[in-house]
């Protein structure tokens, strides 16, 4: 008999549970979304894209989401569409059962502005990704200019692994070496603040602009990265710092295996 009402209670407290969700999911069914709340997340001080740009972009799609029924949310599109935007890394969209709807965006993050031969501008992010320039900010990341062919509309499709992996786009391009050595001036505070600008001469070789002083850096390729900072720095420390010698080179050239030859003024 013992046996007999336990099964009777939890037979009967599973058929109201069942009962009370379809009387909740009914009245959600009905339930329209009262409130659109939108946070764009930033890696940094620089906001490529404000709340209202989402909003319009929702807008202009006639996704109006306040008034919307949530049963008619598609929250997977609706992600789909954010993270389409070219300076969104990635986008997540929540609806609660009080009918408030949630959009988080993540932009990205640039760490090098590229400005190519015919005059077009645009970031390449620390992702490896082409994102186009915004007239919303400017970020302060190193600049990339010189003989650069490679068109935002062209290249914007293609990561930098991408590039490197694919031996007729990388014969071409330079944007995998411009992001390599980006990446890694980027990643040191010191190497940072020392480099202003990159320059890609007609050999497809980067000349370096230093922040303070007058001179050129000759790196070279974008191979042995590690080795050819590591000896501009010990001659910018120890050397420059010292002697306070910043005007009195033309060029420091870092493409020698184990030495720096410097040309004077």
């Amino acid at each position: 008999m013992k046996k007999i009402i336990n099964i009777s209670f939890w037979l009967l407290f599973v058929l109201g549970s069942m009962v009370t969700l379809g009387f909740v999911q009914k009245e959600q069914s009905h339930r329209k979304a009262d409130r659109l709340d939108i946070t764009v997340n930033s890696k940094d001080a620089n906001f490529f894209v404000t709340q209202d740009d989402i909003r319009q972009m929702l807008t202009e799609r006639g996704d109006s989401i306040v008034h919307q029924p949530l049963s008619s949310i598609n929250i997977p599109e609706l992600e789909r569409i954010i993270s389409n935007n070219p300076s969104i890394e990635n986008a997540e969209v929540f609806v609660s059962v009080s009918g408030e709807v949630r959009i988080t965006a993540v932009q990205r993050k640039p760490i090098a502005r590229v400005f190519a031969l015919d005059g077009e501008s645009y970031y390449i992010d620390q992702q490896g990704k082409l994102m186009p320039w915004s007239s919303n900010y400017t970020a302060d990341v190193v600049a990339v200019n010189g003989l650069i062919y490679e068109t935002y509309g062209n290249w914007y499709r293609y990561s930098m692994k991408e590039i490197e992996a694919c031996a007729p786009l990388r014969e071409f391009s330079v944007l995998d070496d411009i992001y390599r050595m980006a990446d890694f001036i980027n990643k040191d505070p010191y190497r940072k603040s020392l480099i202003g600008q990159i320059y890609v001469n007609s050999s497809k070789e980067f000349e370096l602009v230093p922040s303070v002083g007058t001179f050129r850096i000759l790196l070279g390729d974008s191979k042995d990265l590690e080795e050819k900072f590591a000896k501009l720095t010990v001659f910018c420390r120890e050397g420059l710092r010292n002697t306070g010698a910043w005007n009195d080179y033309s060029t420091i050239n870092l493409k020698y295996k184990n030495q720096i030859v410097c040309t004077k003024r």
